[in-house]
Formats: C-alpha cells, sequence, structure tokens
C-alpha cells in the first residue's frame, strides 16, 4: 500500500517538474561635450580616443590610498582595448564611442555571472589641463579615476601576461555527472560551494534511484534542469528547488546548506 508521504510526493512532482522549467597627465584630444546631450550619440569606435585613454588610472588618484582600486589600461591596433582591474583582466570589448560626450561603452563578459556594459566618460580637469575618468557600472556605481602615470614597457607585458593567462582555462579532474561545457560542470570543478552543493544532491539522487521505483526518472529529470542553467543564480535555485522538495517528501540524507 502506498503510504500517504509516497501520495503527496507523487502529487507534488508534476508541479515541481513545470516549476522548473601625477606624473604626466593626458592631454585633452577632443572638446568635451557641453552637459546637455548630442542627438547623434552613436558613432563608430575610434582608435584615437580608445588610445587617449592609455595608462594608470586609479580611484586614489597620484597621491594614493590604502583602498584604492587600480586600472591599467592599453590599446593594441588588432587587440583593441585592453583593461585590467587590480591586476584581474575584465574581459570584453568596445562596444561604442561617444565622441561628442567623450564616453567610451565597454562590455564586459562574465564567465561566471551576466555580461554588463560599463561606461567611461572623459571628464575635464581644469586644475591639470587635462582629463579624468568616470567610470559608472551598470547598476548606476561609480568611480572617479585619477591619472597616475603613461604605460611602462613592463606594464605592458604584465598586461600581456594577465590576458594570456586568463584565456588559459586549467583542466579540473572532478567527480561530477555534469554535461561537458556546461555553466554547472565549470562552476563544480572549480568553486567549492558549488562542488559540496552537486556532491551532497548526487547522493540524494543515488538514494532516490536505489530505494524509490521512481527515483531514476526523477533523478533525470534534476540533472537535465541542472545542465540547462546558464547563470550560477539559476543553478542555486534548482539546487535549492529539488533539495526542499526531497526534504518535504523523502527520507534522504541530509545536505549541506550552501545556498
Amino acid at each position: 500500500m502506498t503510504s500517504p508521504a509516497r501520495l503527496r510526493s507523487l502529487a507534488l512532482l508534476p508541479a515541481l517538474l513545470l516549476g522548473l522549467g601625477a606624473c604626466d597627465r593626458p592631454s585633452e584630444d577632443a572638446q568635451l561635450a557641453p552637459s546637455t546631450p548630442s542627438p547623434a550619440a552613436s558613432q563608430p569606435q575610434d582608435p584615437a580616443f580608445e588610445q587617449s585613454l592609455e595608462g594608470i588610472w586609479s580611484t586614489g588618484g597620484a597621491q594614493g590610498d590604502d583602498a584604492q582600486t587600480v586600472y591599467a589600461i592599453e590599446y593594441q591596433a588588432g587587440a583593441g582595448l585592453r583593461i585590467l582591474r587590480d591586476g584581474a583582466w575584465l574581459d570584453g570589448a568596445v562596444e561604442d564611442v561617444d565622441l561628442d560626450n567623450q564616453t567610451l561603452a565597454f562590455r564586459i563578459d562574465r564567465q561566471d555571472g551576466p555580461d554588463e556594459t560599463a561606461t567611461l566618460r572623459k571628464v575635464r580637469d581644469e586644475a591639470a589641463d587635462g582629463f579624468t575618468l568616470r567610470l559608472t557600472w551598470a547598476q548606476g556605481q561609480t568611480e572617479e579615476l585619477g591619472f597616475v602615470r603613461r604605460l611602462t614597457p613592463r606594464d605592458r607585458q604584465e598586461i600581456t601576461l594577465a590576458v594570456s593567462q586568463a584565456d588559459q582555462v586549467p583542466a579540473v579532474a572532478c567527480d561530477t555527472d555534469a554535461a561537458q561545457g556546461s555553466l554547472r560542470a565549470t562552476l563544480v570543478c572549480n568553486r567549492d560551494d558549488f562542488a559540496a552543493l552537486d556532491r551532497n544532491l548526487h547522493a540524494q539522487l543515488v538514494e532516490l534511484s536505489a530505494r524509490y521505483p521512481d527515483g531514476d526518472r526523477t533523478a533525470a529529470v534534476v540533472v537535465q534542469q541542472l545542465d540547462a542553467c546558464t547563470t550560477p543564480a539559476c543553478l542555486r535555485e534548482v539546487y535549492a528547488k529539488w533539495q526542499a522538495y526531497f526534504d518535504e517528501n523523502y527520507d534522504l540524507g541530509d545536505v549541506l546548506d550552501y545556498l
């Protein structure tokens, strides 16, 4: 005879399956626009404008401070604009240059989250007869960047090294049934929190398949939904929903709470 808990789990399963479906400062290369935006704001990319942003910039300016964020900006013909933030490469490319308003939109491609477009704007520095940079992130946060110095040959070498190292994805051996090349496989093999989530859910699925007639079918659906995720937030949601479902409807082993 089917137990009440068993009947409740079978009744809830379809709904869950549906629900989870100052040194030298740069000179001013162009007249800064007035505060009123130009109607024709979008213009093609401009190598001269991108090259004018080259240098070491800092939120602490030339004076420096303990909490400053340092940016290294370099322009290379063919490679475009390359930006390092505290030594880490911001993988991305220029989307648009607006010469009228002296702004540059830079799209940042992230493997562990949504892409983001940051905007760099030249701001006239009357005292230094040059400009500073205002960096605005997609969510509205801003950073005021002061010019520190021009790029040295060593700076350029370090930028090239940082970019090349970021392009190298190390082969990581890990115990997971995640589809090769999926975001789940990448996170499980490179981040401890996702590795723990995957390991403990996998243990539950093995127990589910061994103890319940519909365990194999349910486990296959869980894996399919996990591998369909394209963002870390989606993965966390799928892990959380299935673990909550198992906790409420089945007598399976406990899992660690990393949610």
